[in-house]
């Protein structure tokens, strides 16, 4: 018997959807059956004449999965209203604007645990870290001792230059509003890729400049992360080393090079070794859309649960504390949920 195309909603049609929606259009297991914006053009622009409302996607016995690309502050009510509605949840990073939204998200969590929630923190779905994962947990570096992980975003110097041009971290979205990625930092994806690969963060301290934010930290393990993230000039190399992790045994170094090509190296005892994977750098779109398919028909792990993703919050606010304090934080965790 031939099983039926989840159906899935997009809420939000800017240009992060754009992944979103190809992916799912390559996938044979599920359909976009709903596209919904605010800003009707925007969702008129995806598909002609598509005028939806949030709503409708909830009520909709047909839709499966909603795939939330709104921005970041609407995240939280948004995840709430699918969970109390039973539906599967794609959601873009980040998940928790502030400590109290962590905590809400929590409690709805435990409340309506059955519909899994999938977060697009794109570093982990790309093949080559998640390889870089599984060779750490198999211990082939042994005990872990420091890491340092980078990711960048390009810019144009020059472009910045003219007169009335805001710096890149003050761009605006596509409805022509300024919206932050957390009320912590702008950049995320490389701590939640530190986490991911390391485990929990005990305590940070962290700078923050125009052109980035910068964060030494403790983890639970003992292990030291020196973590960068930003942007950087277009004319140079983007990510020349996006980690250079250092074991009891051995040590995993990645680059991306200028054709964008994303390899690492496994470096032993008496052996260097390429780790075979996939050399992609894009969102992870596709990763990700295999990934809650597989988790809703199969009950495959997914890669970036929402709890996983809300202990990324908890970590993106001790950074936020830090830079603005200047001292060095400890991470809370909003463990009351009621």
């Amino acid at each position: 018997m031939v099983q039926a195309k989840m159906k899935v909603a997009i809420i939000g049609c800017g240009n992060v959807a754009r992944g979103h929606i190809r992916a799912w259009q390559d996938s044979s297991d599920a359909e976009v059956a709903m596209l919904v914006d605010v800003e009707v053009s925007l969702a008129r622009n995806t598909q002609a004449e598509m005028d939806l409302d949030y709503e409708d996607a909830l009520r909709s016995e047909e839709i499966d999965i909603v795939d939330i690309c709104t921005p970041s502050h609407l995240h939280t009510p948004q995840i709430i209203e699918a969970l109390t509605a039973s539906k599967h949840i794609v959601v873009e990073k980040p998940t928790g604007y502030d400590l109290e939204e962590c905590r809400r998200l929590k409690f709805y969590r435990q409340k309506y645990p059955d519909p899994k929630v999938a977060v697009a923190y794109s570093l982990r779905y790309y093949p080559l870290n998640i390889e870089v994962k599984r060779l750490i947990d198999a211990g082939r570096i042994g005990d872990l001792i420091s890491g340092q992980f980078t990711w960048e975003h390009p810019f144009d110097p020059e472009y910045l230059r003219k007169e009335g041009v805001p710096h890149p971290e003050h761009l605006a979205d596509k409805g022509g509003k300024y919206i932050p990625s957390s009320q912590a930092c702008g950049p995320t994806h490389v701590f939640d890729l530190s986490r991911y690969l390391f485990g929990e963060v005990e305590e940070v301290f962290a700078y923050h400049s125009e052109y980035g934010v910068y964060a030494l930290t403790a983890f639970e393990n003992k292990a030291m992360g020196i973590l960068t993230t930003g942007v950087t000039s277009s004319w140079g190399l983007q990510n020349p080393t996006v980690l250079c992790i250092q074991g009891t045994e051995g040590t995993i170094h990645t680059v991306v090079n200028r054709q964008g090509e994303y390899t690492g190296t496994l470096i032993e005892r008496d052996k260097e070794t390429v780790i075979e994977a996939d050399k992609d750098t894009g969102h992870g779109d596709r990763t990700r859309t295999r990934n809650i398919i597989n988790a809703i028909q199969e009950d495959e792990p997914l890669i970036c649960p929402l709890e996983d993703s809300i202990r990324t919050s908890e970590f993106l606010h001790a950074i936020g504390d830090s830079y603005t304090l200047g001292i060095r934080v400890p991470v809370h965790m909003s463990g009351k949920t009621g």
